[in-house]
């Protein structure tokens, strides 16, 4: 749901992104680049505080906090930080776990057959990524199983447009990309991809939830 009220978050969510992704582009590192990294889910998370409610705004911003200190996390150079990001960013996406399922319906025959696509992806990605760091491969296990669930709860939320499914589908193949760069090959721009990926990923959830649960909020405000 984009407002008048929102134009100016979304405006700064865009440059911020676009910015980060330049910086990115240009192979420029520093602690101003991890900082605007974390800019534009930082200005959804107050976006969501500033409109919604109750129950709804705890799952949200909950999830958004996860992904911006995964956000940080990730962008630093320091050794053996990535389980610290993957740890961040699983949070966050329990959040959003819980939050869809407590709003999920009996799934309809579109949804049945993506769920057992959920299902058998996550078994798929499972049994390529089985030749990593076994330190890591259980936490990788673990956050598959996390983002999947999440995704099949997006999918069950009843809402006019999948817009939320969609972006949790978004998600999914930004975390793709990012594994697959990170443990078995080198994806041309894959950062890159990856990134972007997840900032639209980050927006069309958002934006799924605001017009999905605006009704709650607007309750929330008159009692």
């Amino acid at each position: 749901m984009i407002t008048k009220r929102s134009n100016g978050f979304i405006f700064i969510y865009i440059v911020a992104a676009s910015a980060f992704l330049v910086l990115m582009a240009i192979d420029m590192v520093g602690i101003g680049r991890t900082v605007l990294k974390a800019i534009p889910v930082g200005t959804l998370m107050i976006l969501v505080f500033r409109d919604m409610r109750g129950f709804v705004r705890i799952c949200l911003t909950g999830a958004l906090l996860g992904s911006v200190c995964g956000d940080i996390l990730l962008d630093l150079s320091y050794a053996n930080i990535f389980i610290f990001g993957l740890v961040a960013f699983l949070v966050g996406h329990l959040f959003y776990t819980v939050l869809f399922f407590r709003y999920a319906k009996s799934p309809d025959g579109f949804g049945k057959v993506m769920m057992a696509g959920l299902v058998l992806f996550a078994g798929l990605m499972i049994w390529i990524f089985r030749g990593i760091n076994p330190a890591l491969y259980g936490p990788v296990v673990l956050y598959i199983l996390v983002i999947v669930t999440m995704s099949i709860g997006a999918l069950l939320v009843p809402a006019e447009n999948r817009l939320l499914f969609w972006g949790a589908i978004m998600f999914i193949a930004s975390d793709v990309v990012l594994a697959i760069n990170k443990f078995l090959i080198v994806i041309p721009y894959g950062r890159i991809i990856n990134i972007s990926l997840y900032f639209i990923a980050q927006f069309m959830i958002i934006m799924a939830a605001r017009a999905i649960w605006a009704d709650v909020a607007e309750e929330g405000t008159r009692n």
